[in-house]
């Protein structure tokens, strides 16, 4: 067994610079301008902090000034943490430190808006925390790399890798990190947390109302971060301990998990890392679909072995059922007419609309929909109607831009999401589909069809107080279309 606890203590190097314990000391009293721009000229890394602010800010700042006053002190301080810490444990994209270091910034990320959703006093604190969490891979990657590839190549998730560590090291990744920063010169408030970010027990004795301590927050941080990349079936515990332990209720925690998830792909596109390890949406339905898969299998099998227990076969048949519904309840499009359903518009106009009031990014929303649809299905029949559908959804597809995308929203009802820079551009586009729908061919046994749609168009603009609001706009815009005569656009 390695003793790495003496190994490091009796190294005398520190894991990080003078400077980078510096910082991260000082964010104890809080952060400031004058410490960061300190620390930047030290490294001589200027150019390249800036432009990590501008690929996240959209903007093309020149200044560090002009940098913190455009994205926040406590986001520039995120921004600069993460690119020096790349720099020192990433020399390389590796392939078994890269997904360590994306899911290092992702327990940052959600310990960070924890604790601002918590209110604890110094949130940067539980950033600073959740990011070295898990440093102690990047030292054992360096020192001990056969050791290193014993702990993670055949270990999909943290409590098989903590076995190994155990045998190979006697101490988890999370002590062996704790040792580390300790060497280093870091204070007990930022590495505490690290060395307990896996145990439930040290949490329960911390309890909810002890606002000065960001340990839980590191704590549940580390744990939804387990969720998302190793385990899903971990969310079920996650919500009764952090109703317990933090008072939080799952309503409360759906904008903090949006935050954090938009957090990460900030800061992965700022250090310029590619090919993103975070499962996102779409393999989260995958995952879904090969649980049902399984249950499937496991039913047949059931059938065939036991059909006398019914009351087994009646719980896998429920289990499948409500998997089913769950599959349907996430489809992304619509199954006629190729375009994104209702439940893909709300999650991404969510989106849109954080990016909008965040840094500025402009959309158009363009409600429409198609004048005297009911008349078409009741004198043509239902399948010509879903023939009109599916021509309309295509010329629109062929009339928008490749950024831009449309939604059914209802039997013959259209969303329409724009993007330009300016924030305008809404009108012209809806005016061009019109005229496109206008001239198209419409053709029932040799009679032509006269089709035709009505177009509400809004532009994003900061007094809106929710997406919602901005549909509304829309929607009431669409309105006066069709009370004008439809077959029009109107955008005030």
């Amino acid at each position: 067994m390695i003793d790495i606890a003496q190994e490091i203590r009796n190294s005398y190097n520190t894991l990080f610079p003078d400077y980078f314990v510096d910082l991260l000391n000082s964010s104890l009293k809080g952060i400031t301008k004058s410490e960061m721009t300190s620390v930047i000229s030290r490294m001589n890394m200027k150019e390249r902090f800036l432009e990590s602010v501008n690929s996240v800010s959209g903007s093309d700042v020149s200044s560090l000034d002009k940098a913190f006053d455009s994205l926040g002190k406590e986001y520039c301080f995120i921004l600069l943490l993460n690119v020096i810490l790349k720099d020192l444990v990433l020399k390389k994209e590796d392939p078994g430190l890269s997904p360590i270091f994306e899911m290092q910034i992702f327990t940052a990320s959600s310990s960070y808006f924890l604790a601002k959703l918590c209110k604890v006093p110094n949130p940067c604190l539980a950033y600073i925390s959740g990011l070295m969490s898990n440093i102690s891979y990047f030292y054992i990657a360096s020192s001990h790399p056969e050791e290193f590839r014993k702990i993670t190549e055949k270990n999909d998730n943290s409590i098989k890798r903590m076995t190994s560590e155990w045998e190979i090291f006697g101490l988890d990744h999370a002590e062996i990190s704790y040792i580390l920063l300790r060497s280093s010169g870091l204070n007990s408030e930022i590495t505490e947390p690290v060395r307990y970010h896996h145990q439930k027990t040290i949490q329960r004795s911390i309890g909810p109302d002890n606002k000065e301590n960001s340990s839980l927050c590191i704590y549940f941080g580390s744990v939804l971060t387990n969720i998302f990349y190793e385990d899903l079936n971990l969310a079920t515990e996650f919500r009764k301990d952090i109703k317990s332990l933090m008072n939080l209720y799952s309503d409360k925690l759906e904008d903090m998990v949006d935050e954090s998830v938009d957090l990460l792909k900030i800061s992965l596109k700022a250090l310029g890392i590619r090919g993103i390890h975070f499962p996102g949406y779409f393999k989260i339905i995958t995952r879904f679909d090969t649980q049902l898969a399984m249950i499937s299998s496991e039913y047949d099998m059931t059938q065939r072995k036991i059909a006398e227990l019914n009351s087994q076969n009646i719980k896998y048949q429920k289990v499948l059922e409500d998997n089913s519904r769950k599959l349907v309840g996430i489809a992304l499009l619509d199954p006629l007419t190729g375009a994104y359903n209702r439940r893909y518009l709300d999650e991404k106009l969510h989106d849109e609309f954080l990016k909008a009031k965040r840094y500025g990014i402009n959309f158009t929303l363009i409600s429409c929909d198609i004048d005297h649809f009911k008349k078409i299905n009741d004198t043509f029949g239902h399948g010509f109607g879903d023939t009109v559908l599916v021509k309309l959804v295509t010329i629109m597809k062929l009339t928008i831009r490749k950024t831009d995308y449309i939604a059914r929203v209802g039997g013959e009802e259209f969303v329409i999401v724009c993007h330009s820079p300016s924030g305008s551009g809404g009108y012209s586009i809806a005016e061009k589909i019109r005229r496109v729908i206008e001239s198209s061919i419409f053709e029932f046994q040799s009679n032509i069809v006269p089709v035709t749609m009505s177009f509400g168009v809004a532009d994003y603009y900061p007094e809106v107080k929710s997406a919602e609001e901005l549909i509304r706009i829309s929607d009431e815009r669409l309105y006066k279309a069709k009370n004008a005569g439809r077959n029009k656009v109107i955008e005030k």
